[in-house]
Order: structure tokens, then sequence, then C-alpha cells
């Protein structure tokens, strides 16, 4: 027999297609930070939400090839010194020290792209910060509470405001899909209680969407009248049917009843809000920032909106990636199986919900946003004052975080009023 190797390589005729590992990679990132292991579910996901018809061996070979491993492997590869520094460093972004083991657990994933173990996590957080278990205590009264039955997604979106950033000037609006739990978006805003603002907001995130839900929730502050009469004259132009039935537009409840959305910020104050309101403060502390100066506070408007509402999408991609703890005989997602908020959101159809979007042209949706006042609405800068800090801060080359914002503003101070000693 012959010795000769027509193929020494073991290469085939067929290559790959970059544009399509590029995107498989870029996906499979994705689902790594929301802690994703399970091929099968990448698999499923991965036909959802880009069309990409994989097998969860393929997914597993992928996986390994990018370097994407689950906890115990990982800590075969790093050292423990690495190990331990990662999880002080996310550690340390908590300066209100509100963060669980499970928080910190997930962000490492969410914001490193790296999955440790849990025990892992517990014992260096036990180590280096005892304390904060204890100081970690429920801080909210039980409210009886009746059973949802939702019916899919975009049946109804929950929105309200948050007051916690206030006391600094930076409020926040958020709208939850009400049967996931998903975080549709939230924007630091200039103010939370003017009705063309919230309105404004909601048209954003349904022309994003090509449409609006079957009905909006909101409690009964007078900041909504002008978002209840948008979605009703949308549901007379566009879905007269709806109404015919009477099914409600828009609905008020109290604010203890708004659930899908008020059980969102408790989470949102221990894991954003309480660390960016002392970081804030410790600048004026510090005498890093003096807000009776107007040029100070006209440049703390433009860098701080921008700093907030960066770690408040870092903060919604990491909440909509946690899993939802099953709870059995639940009705909606968390009774089939624990799974992720954007899980539960893409394959609405493994819990038996269905999308409930209501198609409206965005065109039209458009025309509205600026029929009440457009961008600036919430703008905190002129325009002008906006373009000069922009081209300073890229200037800099930096990326702005909590933990340097207060460098950066100094930083900037000088260049953005050239005229002044500072």
């Amino acid at each position: 027999m012959s010795s000769y190797n027509r193929n020494p390589e073991g290469k085939n005729q067929h290559t790959r297609d970059e544009r399509f590992e590029r995107l498989l990679e870029a996906a499979l990132r994705i689902y790594h930070s929301e802690k994703l292991t399970n091929n099968s579910k990448i698999a499923e996901r991965l036909k959802l939400e880009y069309e990409i018809e994989t097998s969860a061996s393929t997914v597993k070979r992928r996986r390994k090839e990018y370097g994407l491993t689950g906890g115990t492997a990982t800590e075969r590869i790093l050292t423990a010194t690495q190990i331990e520094q990662l999880v002080l460093n996310t550690m340390d972004e908590d300066t209100a020290k509100r963060w669980g083991v499970r928080t910190v657990w997930y962000k490492i994933a969410s914001e490193h792209g790296i999955i440790l173990t849990r025990d892992t996590v517990h014992g260096i957080m036990q180590t280096h910060d005892s304390g904060a278990f204890a100081g970690r205590e429920p801080t909210a009264k039980k409210i009886f509470r009746v059973a949802k039955f939702p019916l899919g997604i975009h049946e109804r979106w929950s929105g309200d405001g948050h007051d916690k950033l206030y006391s600094i000037g930076f409020p926040i609006w958020m709208m939850v899909d009400d049967a996931t739990g998903k975080v549709l978006k939230a924007w630091v805003v200039p103010s939370n209680r003017m009705g063309d603002i919230i309105a404004y907001l909601f048209l954003c995130l349904s022309e994003e969407y090509g449409g609006v839900p079957l009905q909006t929730t909101t409690d009964c502050g007078s900041e909504t009248t002008l978002l209840y009469g948008i979605v009703n004259a949308i549901r007379d132009m566009f879905h007269t049917d709806l109404a015919e039935a009477r099914i409600l537009a828009h609905n008020y409840l109290r604010s203890v009843h708004n659930i899908a959305v008020e059980r969102t910020w408790l989470r949102l104050r221990l894991d954003f809000g309480d660390t960016a309101v002392l970081n804030f403060n410790q600048g004026i502390a510090d005498l890093k920032y003096d807000n009776n100066d107007p040029d100070q506070y006209e440049l703390c408007q433009w860098l701080w909106p921008r700093l907030l509402q960066q770690e408040l999408d870092k903060w919604a991609k990491f909440r909509n990636g946690v899993p939802i703890r099953k709870q059995k005989n639940k009705p909606g997602p968390s009774g089939v199986k624990a799974m992720s908020r954007n899980e539960a959101f893409t394959a609405f159809d493994s819990w038996g919900g269905i999308n409930c979007l209501l198609p409206v042209d965005r065109d039209i949706l458009r025309q509205m946003k600026e029929d009440i006042g457009g961008d600036q609405l919430i703008a905190f800068s002129t325009l002008e004052f906006a373009e000069r800090a922009e081209q300073v801060f890229e200037s800099l080359g930096v990326s702005v975080t909590m933990q340097n914002v207060w460098n950066v503003f100094q930083s900037m101070l000088p260049l953005v009023f050239p005229e002044r000693v500072f």
C-alpha cells in the first residue's frame, strides 16, 4: 500500500465564511456574558435571534475555540491572584456596598466576559468584606399580590420614574415588558415629571420596535396625561378593532401594583443608584466640583448624564441577562423554567407566550416625536456647548467611569473654558 498522503494538512475543500464566523463569535460572546453555557439553549437562541442554524455540538466546539469556558475550566486557567483581583475590582465598583454574591458573580461575566464559580466569588467576598453580608437586609415591606396571567411579550409596557438620582439632578424613566420583566429601555432625563418628555420616550421605544403594546401602564401622575392621549390616539387611528373590544390602551395603577417596573427599582438602587449618588457627592466633598459655579455646572450637566446613561445601559444589559428563578405553578416564563429575561422575551413561545405588538408605521412615529419637541426634550446641554465639550472629551482619549469621572471633569474644565483660570 502506498504511504503517500494526498492531503497532509487534513484540509477539505470547504472554507469558512468569515462574515458568518464573526457574527457567530459575537453572538456567542453575548450569551457568555449572560452566563449562558447550555449548548442546546445557545443553539436555540442563535436560531431565534440571528437565524443561525447550528447544532449544540458545533456550539460546543466554537465556544471552546473562542475560549468561552465555564467557571471550573476558567479557574484552571487563571491564577488565584487573577481571580481574586477580578472579584475585588468588581466589588470596588460598589461604593454603597449593596451587591451580594449573585450580583458580583453575574457582573463579572457581563462586564469582563469571564465566568467563575459561585463558591469562588462567595469565598473571596467573605474573606475581604464579611461585614457587608450582615448589612444587606431586605428593605421593602411585603405587599399582598395576586397572580398575573401574561399573554405574551408587548402585551403591556409598564413605565415609571425613579427619583433616587433626583437629589443630584439626574432622574430616570424606565419602561419594562410586563410579561418577562425585560428592561426595554431606561433613560437619564432632565425631568421625569414632564408629560412631553414621557410621551417622547414612549415614541422612541415604539419606533425602535415598530409598534406599540396592547396596553401601557403607569401610576396616576399628571406627567402621564399626554402619554395617555397619544396611546389612545394611535389606537383610534390604527387599531380600531381593539377599541371596540373595550381593551384599554392605557391603564392607571397604584405604584404598589405596577409591579413589573416597581420591583426593578430596588435592584437599580442597590446595583447602581446608591453608588452613583455617593460618587457624585464625593466630588463636591473633595472640592473637585463647585455646583454654584455656572461653568462647572454646565460641564457637569454634559459629562454626568453621559456617564449615567452609559452605566444605566450596562446595568439593563446585565439585569436582562440574569436568569429569573423558576417558581413552580406561577403563570408566565418563570413557571416553566429558569431563564433570563432576554431568553423569555426572545423565545416567548417556549413558555406559551405570543407577540402582542401592534404594528405602527415608523415614519408616523418619527413625525409624532418631532411634533412634540424632538431630541432637545431630553438634552441636558445646548447643541453648541455639547459639540464643544464633545471635541474636548475626544481630545483626551479617555473613557469615563464612576472611578475617574471627577478626574476627567477637572481635565476638561480648563479646555472647555480656556478664558478662565481654575
